[in-house]
This record gives structure tokens, sequence and C-alpha cells, in this order.
């Protein structure tokens, strides 16, 4: 059977999406990750070589997309590398390898030289929403497949780190969360939006089953990011005139959680360190490393030489200490670029938005429910890292090529919707 080129590069681009959002994280201690990144490459090495011999114009910035992209896997793959092999004394090869996860990165350059040598962005949204759907479905599939008791106390890592514990919620398998609040927000949005009964349907059958896992997972807080991001974009960011209204409630949001963190960091103090105050006593060891180690932080371990739990506290984990974790990992330069990422990527989202519906009338539902997950995620910052593990690249990556690639198409061909 005959496959075209189009066909191969859409189940390339499936492949990236679907491992940088950890769907093939259940089996095979999640080696199928490093075919997703070998897809990213290919793509990202394909479009640059077809782009710089056939596009000609000048709009295509070739440039900044090929070195700005290398600088920062650069910066990503060098220096928490060479930060921890200077400050735990190991070899800086390993710690190397352990960034590869930034790799996925090129997905972004990728998907736009795509879009300019003529794939469809609609194509593009259409491979980004399958790869969703089989996402959960996959998880549904492998929550019921597993003894999530026996994999929690399994001797393997790999297998362990698949499923979390507590005494009210029991044994839970993680979610691939960034699709999982992803469709989240688009299954509600395309029971309306669809056209035709069947296709809405299998969007409420699909709504059904979302609300069924979170039920199963009972993530409270980001359930309530959520939310407030939700209420967030109506109030303060679904028109231009509302933007005004951030400035006000900004004060008030910096008192409230200055007020909340006090009182967060007082209550966690008080508990015991082994148990209920494991993150408080974490975060204590990330602060003070910190303080010795400001600038670039102490660097990106690797599990073939010294882990952090090795050096610091057998159940120190810098991944779960939110800004905290980023200022003991990367440094103060490392969170300031972190927190100025995560404000561009939002404000990068919310004028295409707008930009869209000037045009079509109507908001991109993908890329509204992209605003939606960053605005959460940036909510709770100081509780979850995101854009620092390879989902959270992955649907950073996919934004700003997504971003880019609707503000070329409006700005060549802008279209009114009809009634």
């Amino acid at each position: 059977m005959r496959i075209t080129l189009k066909t191969a590069i859409s189940i390339a681009i499936f492949i990236a999406l679907y491992t940088g959002f950890q769907g093939g994280r259940y089996f095979l201690a999640n080696r199928v990750q490093e075919i997703g990144i070998l897809c990213a490459m290919a793509l990202f090495v394909y479009g640059a070589v077809m782009t710089a011999f056939t596009i000609k114009s000048t709009d295509l910035r070739w440039s900044w997309w090929v070195f700005a992209t290398l600088f920062f896997l650069a910066y990503t793959f060098v220096l928490p590398a060479q930060r921890f092999s200077a400050n735990a004394g190991v070899s800086i090869v390993p710690s190397l390898f352990a960034s590869r996860e930034f790799l996925i990165a090129l997905l972004c350059p990728a998907l736009y030289f795509l879009y300019r040598l003529g794939f469809e962005v609609e194509r593009i949204e259409k491979i980004f929403l399958v790869t969703l759907v089989a996402l959960m479905i996959s998880y549904i599939f492998h929550y019921f497949r597993m003894d999530l008791r026996a994999a929690y106390f399994s001797t393997n890592h790999a297998i362990a780190g698949l499923v979390t514990f507590d005494p009210w919620r029991g044994y839970r398998l993680k979610t691939p969360s960034f699709a999982f609040y992803l469709l989240s927000v688009l299954a509600p949005m395309f029971i309306f939006m669809s056209q035709g009964m069947t296709n809405k349907v299998k969007w409420i059958l699909m709504t059904v089953l979302l609300g069924y896992v979170w039920i199963l997972v009972s993530q409270r807080s980001m359930a309530a990011s959520l939310i407030a991001a939700t209420l967030a974009y109506h109030f303060l960011f679904a028109k231009k005139v509302r933007i005004g209204l951030l400035f006000l409630v900004l004060p008030a949001l910096i008192i409230a959680v200055t007020v909340g963190v006090s009182s967060a960091v007082e209550h966690l103090s008080k508990l015991d360190p082994e148990t209920d105050g494991v993150r408080y006593k974490s975060g204590m060891i990330a602060w003070e490393s910190f303080l010795n180690t400001p600038l670039f932080g102490f660097g990106q371990q690797s599990n073939s030489t010294l882990t952090e739990q090795n050096i610091f506290w057998y159940k120190f984990f810098s991944a779960d200490l939110g800004l905290i974790g980023i200022l003991f990992k990367y440094g103060a330069v490392g969170a300031v670029v972190y927190i100025a990422f995560s404000i561009f990527l939002i404000k990068r989202m919310i004028v295409t938005n707008w930009m869209i519906k000037k045009t079509y009338g109507k908001i991109n539902p993908v890329i509204f429910s992209l605003l939606i997950v960053y605005l959460a995620f940036t909510l709770n910052i100081l509780l979850t890292p995101a854009f620092t593990y390879i989902p959270g690249i992955t649907a950073g990556a996919f934004g700003i090529a997504l971003t880019s690639i609707w503000r070329h198409k409006l700005a060549q061909a802008p279209i009114t919707m009809k009634d």
C-alpha cells in the first residue's frame, strides 16, 4: 500500500504529540518517547531544508526559527548539565542526555515550516484532536489493565512512578495531564460547535468519559485552577476593553497569594516531615540550595550518576516543588525566564484569539483550550512547573507554532465569516 508524503507527515506529527503528552509512559518504560522525539527532529530537518530551498518570501524568518530554537536547546541542554556536574562532582554527559525531553521543542518550527510548505492548519488541528482522544482512550484502557497496588510497590522505578497513593483517594494511575485538561475544555465546547447529531453524540460521550476520569483522579487543585482560568478569561481577556480590569485585580491577587502562601508554609512547618510535611522539608532543602547557587541553580540530575535523593534526602523531588523547584534546579535566571515565557505564551494566545474572533466572528476552540490550560498552570505555578517537562514543552511548542500559523494565515488571506 502506498503512503503519501502528507500521510507520513501526519503520522509523524501524531507520534510526536502522543509521546510528547506521555501516552507511551504506560508500557515499555516509556521508550516510545524516543521515537516521538526522533519524529520531531525528522520533521524539523525536513521542514528547515525544504523551506530554505523553496520559500523565498522574507516573512518566513527562517534564520530566526532555526537559530532561536537551537539556542534554546543549547541553553537547556548544556547549562543545567554543567551546573549539576560542577555541584555534584559527576560526569556532565548523563545529565546532558537527561535533558533530551527538550528536543520535542523542535516540533514548533517544524509545524510552522510544514504549514509554509502547504500543510493545512486545519489538518494540524485535526491531528491534535485525534491525538487527545487517543490519549484518553488509552489511559482508560491502561487504568483497568494494570494492578495499581502492585505497580505502586513495584521495584521497577518506571512502573512505580506511574501510580500515586493517598489514604482518601487510594491508588491512582497518573494521567497524561495536559491532554486530559485540554480535552476537558474542548469536549464540552464541541458539543455545541459540532455540526450534525453524530458528532455531537461523540463529544457528549467523550465529556461523560472525562467526567468519569475526573472522579477517578480527584484532582481538586487543578479542577479549581481550570475553573478559575475560565472565569479569568471571560472577565479579563475575552475582549480588549476588559484588560484594564486586570490592573485593578492584580494588587488584590498578589496580596491574596502572599497571605495564602504564608499561611500554607506556617501550617506545613508544623507537620511531621516524614509524612504530611514532606513538601515543606523538601521546600526548605531546595531554598537553602538555591541560596548557595542563586544564579543558575543546582542543575539537572541524572539517574545514571547521582540523583537528588542521593544528595539531599530520600523523599526530595524538585519536580514536586513548583516555582521553588525551578529556583533549585535552574536558579534565579531560569525562574525569570520561566515566568517571562509563561506570560509571553498567555499574551500570544490572547492576542491571536482576538485576531481570529475579529476575522471569523468566533473563537478557535483549539487555541482557546490551550489558553485556558496555560492560564490554569500559570495560576498553579507555585505547585506545578508544567513547562519544564515534556508534556508542557510539547503543549508550549504546539501553541507557539499554531499561533504563528494562524497569524500568517490571517495576514495573507483574511476571510470574513458569513452569518
